[in-house]
């Protein structure tokens, strides 16, 4: 779903790049560099990114050389750190004037999770609350943490199959795409 809100030709900074599937399916398109921690994944992105970034985000900077990109795109990442919201902010820099910010978060509040907490359970389990989740996320608090980073949302998608007949996003989506603009 992400790629379809890059336009052609855009400059991309994939944060959180793994092996570099989302630079491998821009493919020449685009031109992309992409961030993170893992070495070994970094090594395999290195074929498809421009440039590959090894960066600890704990430190809530994104160090970088300095670069103007037309896209940022944090893809299933912020959930996974102390203080996104700092990391979206120094984002800001990197960013052209207008340029896009695309954000996938896991849905806390969907209907089944809701129901288990009702009940007492908060088991971690691979997916939205899985154990390596620093910070969970409604459509309503991402919302906030991405306007008072400094951007504004254009589109926020629901994914999975409940909001395909309309049936209460916010209870139904597994996770939220953002479209956002600096």
């Amino acid at each position: 779903m992400i790629p379809a809100f890059i336009p052609k030709k855009s400059v991309v900074l994939d944060v959180g790049c793994n092996t570099g599937f989302l630079a491998k399916h821009l493919g020449k398109n685009n031109v992309v560099d992409g961030i993170d921690i893992n070495e070994k994944a970094l090594k395999i992105a290195k074929k498809f990114c421009r440039n590959v970034y090894k960066r600890d985000l704990y430190k809530n900077k994104l160090d970088l050389p300095r670069k103007l990109y037309d896209v940022v795109v944090f893809a299933d990442i912020l959930e996974h750190l102390p203080q996104p919201d700092l990391i979206l902010t120094d984002t800001r820099k990197y960013l052209k004037n207008n340029g896009i910010v695309l954000i996938s978060l896991p849905n806390i509040a969907r209907i089944e999770l809701r129901i288990k907490h009702l009940f007492g359970d908060f088991t971690y389990t691979p997916g939205i609350i899985g154990y390596d989740h620093l910070r969970f996320f409604t459509k309503k608090t991402a919302s906030k943490m991405i306007e008072s980073s400094g951007y504004t949302i254009k589109k926020i998608i629901p994914t999975g199959l409940g909001h395909m007949i309309g049936i209460f996003p916010e209870l139904t989506a597994f996770q939220f795409v953002f479209v956002c603009q600096k």
